[in-house]
């Protein structure tokens, strides 16, 4: 069985850039709601079956935490789903609003 890898804030940002993978944010609803990267699904146990069925399992994920931690957790769930090419974003969204805080929409 593959594990996921972990990948630094700039790979993620070239990643995101390119549109080479989906985002898979893990945070609380309130907290996507107040900022997240644009284009990023909101991935929780209510989304998890959309996920599932509109995402190709051969597509890259990159999961997305608050600090990188719990990213890490889900992204070895989605291996273990059947996914190939997942990630976990070192730093998480706190580091990505830090780094790329024109790269953060919000739904308010």
């Amino acid at each position: 069985m593959s594990e996921f890898r972990r990948i630094s804030l700039t790979e993620a940002h070239q990643s995101w850039q390119a549109e080479a993978a989906v985002i898979a944010d893990i945070r609380d609803p309130q907290s996507f709601a107040l900022g997240h990267i644009p284009g990023a699904r909101p991935l929780s146990n209510a989304t998890f079956s959309d996920f599932m069925q509109d995402v190709d399992p051969d597509q890259a994920v990159i999961v997305v935490c608050y600090h990188g931690v719990s990213s890490q957790g889900a992204a070895q769930y989605l291996i273990n789903q059947g996914f190939e090419n997942v990630a976990s974003m070192d730093g998480g969204f706190t580091a990505w609003a830090q780094h790329y805080p024109e790269a953060v929409e919000s739904q308010s």
